[in-house]
Protein backbone atom coordinates (compact mmCIF):
# COMPACT_ATOMS: atom_id res chain seq x y z
CA UNK A 1 0.00 0.00 0.00
CA UNK A 2 1.57 2.91 -1.00
CA UNK A 3 0.47 6.46 0.36
CA UNK A 4 -0.28 9.37 -1.49
CA UNK A 5 0.45 13.34 0.01
CA UNK A 6 -2.79 14.00 -1.89
CA UNK A 7 -4.58 11.76 0.67
CA UNK A 8 -3.01 13.40 3.44
CA UNK A 9 -4.73 16.88 5.03
CA UNK A 10 -2.43 18.85 7.89
CA UNK A 11 -4.74 20.04 10.22
CA UNK A 12 -2.82 22.85 12.13
CA UNK A 13 -4.10 25.25 15.20
CA UNK A 14 -3.04 28.07 15.27
CA UNK A 15 -3.74 30.93 17.95
CA UNK A 16 -1.43 34.38 17.85
CA UNK A 17 1.35 32.79 15.74
CA UNK A 18 1.77 35.23 13.15
CA UNK A 19 5.88 35.37 13.68
CA UNK A 20 5.57 31.19 12.55
CA UNK A 21 2.63 30.60 10.97
CA UNK A 22 4.06 31.50 7.43
CA UNK A 23 7.23 29.36 7.62
CA UNK A 24 5.16 26.07 8.91
CA UNK A 25 2.94 26.27 6.18
CA UNK A 26 5.54 26.81 3.49
CA UNK A 27 7.47 24.15 5.12
CA UNK A 28 4.41 21.49 4.41
CA UNK A 29 3.60 22.91 0.84
CA UNK A 30 7.85 23.00 0.28
CA UNK A 31 7.25 18.97 1.17
CA UNK A 32 4.81 18.67 -1.73
CA UNK A 33 1.85 18.35 1.16
CA UNK A 34 -1.13 20.56 -0.99
CA UNK A 35 -4.07 19.68 2.07
CA UNK A 36 -3.90 21.96 5.02
CA UNK A 37 -6.67 22.73 6.87
CA UNK A 38 -5.72 25.82 9.50
CA UNK A 39 -8.27 26.57 12.47
CA UNK A 40 -7.19 29.79 14.11
CA UNK A 41 -8.34 29.84 17.10
CA UNK A 42 -9.68 33.27 17.25
CA UNK A 43 -5.82 34.98 16.74
CA UNK A 44 -6.30 38.66 17.80
CA UNK A 45 -2.61 39.40 16.08
CA UNK A 46 -1.56 39.35 12.17
CA UNK A 47 -2.38 35.51 12.13
CA UNK A 48 -5.87 35.87 9.58
CA UNK A 49 -4.41 38.77 7.97
CA UNK A 50 -0.80 36.33 6.96
CA UNK A 51 -3.26 33.45 5.83
CA UNK A 52 -4.99 35.20 3.25
CA UNK A 53 -2.10 37.61 1.89
CA UNK A 54 0.03 34.15 1.56
CA UNK A 55 -2.19 31.22 1.53
CA UNK A 56 -5.26 32.18 -0.81
CA UNK A 57 -7.00 29.62 -2.54
CA UNK A 58 -4.31 27.52 -1.27
CA UNK A 59 -5.20 25.67 2.04
CA UNK A 60 -8.27 25.64 3.58
CA UNK A 61 -9.42 27.82 7.11
CA UNK A 62 -11.96 28.07 9.56
CA UNK A 63 -11.63 30.62 12.20
CA UNK A 64 -13.04 30.77 15.72
CA UNK A 65 -14.41 34.23 16.69
CA UNK A 66 -12.78 33.70 20.27
CA UNK A 67 -10.04 31.67 21.71
CA UNK A 68 -11.16 28.01 23.02
CA UNK A 69 -8.33 26.32 23.45
CA UNK A 70 -6.47 23.70 21.77
CA UNK A 71 -8.75 20.68 22.35
CA UNK A 72 -11.68 22.95 21.16
CA UNK A 73 -9.66 24.19 18.10
CA UNK A 74 -9.31 20.06 17.11
CA UNK A 75 -12.49 19.34 17.33
CA UNK A 76 -13.33 22.23 15.34
CA UNK A 77 -10.83 20.85 12.45
CA UNK A 78 -12.08 17.30 13.19
CA UNK A 79 -15.76 18.12 12.25
CA UNK A 80 -14.59 20.14 9.22
CA UNK A 81 -12.92 16.60 8.53
CA UNK A 82 -15.92 14.34 8.74
CA UNK A 83 -18.12 16.76 6.74
CA UNK A 84 -15.87 17.31 4.02
CA UNK A 85 -13.13 14.90 4.42
CA UNK A 86 -14.49 12.55 2.14
CA UNK A 87 -15.17 14.58 -0.69
CA UNK A 88 -11.41 16.29 -0.79
CA UNK A 89 -10.66 12.57 -0.72
CA UNK A 90 -8.71 12.88 2.09
CA UNK A 91 -7.55 9.53 3.69
CA UNK A 92 -4.86 10.60 6.86
CA UNK A 93 -5.12 13.15 9.17
CA UNK A 94 -2.14 14.76 10.69
CA UNK A 95 -2.05 16.87 13.35
CA UNK A 96 0.35 19.29 12.89
CA UNK A 97 1.19 22.55 15.39
CA UNK A 98 2.14 26.08 13.82
CA UNK A 99 4.98 26.92 16.63
CA UNK A 100 7.60 25.97 14.52
CA UNK A 101 8.37 22.77 17.19
CA UNK A 102 7.33 19.86 14.29
CA UNK A 103 10.04 18.93 11.99
CA UNK A 104 7.79 18.41 8.40
CA UNK A 105 10.98 15.71 7.27
CA UNK A 106 9.16 13.38 10.57
CA UNK A 107 6.72 13.18 8.31
CA UNK A 108 7.95 9.82 6.78
CA UNK A 109 8.25 7.91 9.54
CA UNK A 110 4.29 7.86 10.07
CA UNK A 111 3.71 6.79 6.54
CA UNK A 112 6.24 4.32 6.69
CA UNK A 113 4.60 2.75 10.22
CA UNK A 114 0.89 2.76 8.37
CA UNK A 115 2.73 1.39 5.23
CA UNK A 116 4.87 -1.30 6.78
CA UNK A 117 1.23 -1.85 8.89
CA UNK A 118 -2.20 -1.55 7.43
CA UNK A 119 -4.09 -2.83 10.36
CA UNK A 120 -2.76 0.74 12.34
CA UNK A 121 -5.32 3.54 12.63
CA UNK A 122 -3.29 5.74 14.69
CA UNK A 123 0.45 6.46 14.86
CA UNK A 124 1.26 8.91 17.59
CA UNK A 125 4.72 10.95 17.75
CA UNK A 126 7.43 10.06 20.57
CA UNK A 127 10.91 12.08 21.70
CA UNK A 128 11.33 8.91 24.03
CA UNK A 129 10.67 5.46 22.07
CA UNK A 130 14.40 5.67 21.16
CA UNK A 131 16.63 8.30 21.11
CA UNK A 132 15.70 11.40 18.94
CA UNK A 133 17.65 14.90 18.33
CA UNK A 134 15.20 16.47 20.90
CA UNK A 135 16.39 19.07 23.39
CA UNK A 136 13.58 18.50 26.03
CA UNK A 137 14.49 20.40 29.05
CA UNK A 138 15.16 18.28 31.76
CA UNK A 139 12.06 19.53 34.27
CA UNK A 140 9.58 19.10 30.81
CA UNK A 141 11.44 15.40 30.71
CA UNK A 142 9.96 14.71 34.41
CA UNK A 143 6.50 16.30 33.71
CA UNK A 144 6.29 14.24 30.91
CA UNK A 145 7.45 11.26 32.57
CA UNK A 146 4.40 12.04 35.03
CA UNK A 147 2.45 12.35 32.61
CA UNK A 148 2.70 8.77 30.61
CA UNK A 149 2.15 7.55 34.34
CA UNK A 150 -0.90 9.30 34.75
CA UNK A 151 -2.08 7.94 31.53
CA UNK A 152 -1.26 4.64 31.96
CA UNK A 153 -3.37 4.75 35.67
CA UNK A 154 -6.31 6.61 34.11
CA UNK A 155 -6.82 5.00 30.58
CA UNK A 156 -5.00 1.73 30.57
CA UNK A 157 -2.78 3.10 27.41
CA UNK A 158 0.71 2.59 27.91
CA UNK A 159 2.46 5.26 25.68
CA UNK A 160 6.05 5.91 25.68
CA UNK A 161 4.95 9.84 24.80
CA UNK A 162 1.38 10.87 26.30
CA UNK A 163 1.11 14.27 25.39
CA UNK A 164 0.94 13.93 21.76
CA UNK A 165 0.74 17.00 19.78
CA UNK A 166 2.00 15.57 16.04
CA UNK A 167 0.10 12.50 15.03
CA UNK A 168 -1.30 10.80 12.17
CA UNK A 169 -4.52 8.62 12.01
CA UNK A 170 -6.81 7.06 9.49
CA UNK A 171 -10.14 9.80 8.55
CA UNK A 172 -12.44 6.76 9.48
CA UNK A 173 -11.20 7.14 13.37
CA UNK A 174 -12.63 10.61 13.63
CA UNK A 175 -16.34 8.78 13.31
CA UNK A 176 -15.55 7.89 16.62
CA UNK A 177 -13.56 10.37 18.43
CA UNK A 178 -15.13 13.37 19.90
CA UNK A 179 -13.31 16.07 22.12
CA UNK A 180 -15.31 17.91 24.59
CA UNK A 181 -12.86 19.27 26.60
CA UNK A 182 -11.62 22.82 25.29
CA UNK A 183 -8.02 23.07 26.97
CA UNK A 184 -4.81 21.39 26.90
CA UNK A 185 -6.26 18.22 29.11
CA UNK A 186 -7.85 17.40 25.45
CA UNK A 187 -4.55 15.11 24.43
CA UNK A 188 -5.65 12.71 27.88
CA UNK A 189 -9.24 12.62 26.70
CA UNK A 190 -8.34 11.62 23.02
CA UNK A 191 -5.68 8.75 24.28
CA UNK A 192 -8.53 7.82 26.48
CA UNK A 193 -10.91 7.26 23.63
CA UNK A 194 -8.80 5.93 21.44
CA UNK A 195 -8.19 3.22 24.29
CA UNK A 196 -12.24 3.24 24.89
CA UNK A 197 -12.32 2.14 20.89
CA UNK A 198 -9.62 0.03 20.78
CA UNK A 199 -7.89 1.43 18.13
CA UNK A 200 -4.74 0.12 16.34
CA UNK A 201 -1.94 2.54 17.04
CA UNK A 202 1.81 2.90 17.44
CA UNK A 203 4.75 5.41 18.21
CA UNK A 204 7.71 6.27 15.78
CA UNK A 205 10.74 8.74 17.10
CA UNK A 206 10.07 12.07 16.22
CA UNK A 207 13.08 15.24 16.62
CA UNK A 208 10.87 18.45 18.42
CA UNK A 209 12.67 21.61 18.38
CA UNK A 210 12.14 24.04 21.65
CA UNK A 211 13.28 27.23 21.57
CA UNK A 212 12.46 30.22 24.33
CA UNK A 213 9.14 31.16 22.20
CA UNK A 214 7.93 27.36 22.41
CA UNK A 215 8.96 26.73 26.16
CA UNK A 216 7.61 30.18 26.96
CA UNK A 217 3.88 28.99 25.54
CA UNK A 218 4.10 25.82 27.08
CA UNK A 219 4.61 27.14 30.83
CA UNK A 220 1.45 29.88 29.54
CA UNK A 221 -0.75 26.40 28.99
CA UNK A 222 1.00 24.31 30.71
CA UNK A 223 -0.37 23.50 34.35
CA UNK A 224 -0.02 19.69 34.48
CA UNK A 225 -1.65 19.21 38.15
CA UNK A 226 -4.41 21.24 36.53
CA UNK A 227 -5.01 19.25 33.56
CA UNK A 228 -4.83 15.98 35.95
CA UNK A 229 -7.47 16.96 37.64
CA UNK A 230 -9.88 18.37 35.42
CA UNK A 231 -9.56 14.51 33.46
CA UNK A 232 -10.13 12.68 36.40
CA UNK A 233 -13.02 14.72 36.99
CA UNK A 234 -14.51 14.52 33.58
CA UNK A 235 -13.68 10.67 33.34
CA UNK A 236 -14.84 9.57 37.26
CA UNK A 237 -17.40 12.35 37.73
Amino acid sequence: MKIKNSEIVFLVRSYNEATRIVEVLSGILGAWFSEILVIDDGSTDDTANLLETHFSQKIHTVRHPMNRGWGAALETGFEYIRRYGKAEKWEYVVTFDADGQHDIENISRFIQAFEKDPTLDIVFWSRFVEKTDSNVPFIRRLILWGGKIFTSLISRMHLSDAHNGYRMMRRSVLDSLHLTMDGMEYASELIDQIGIYGFHWSEVPVDIHYDAYTLKKWQRYGGPVRIAMRMIRKKFF
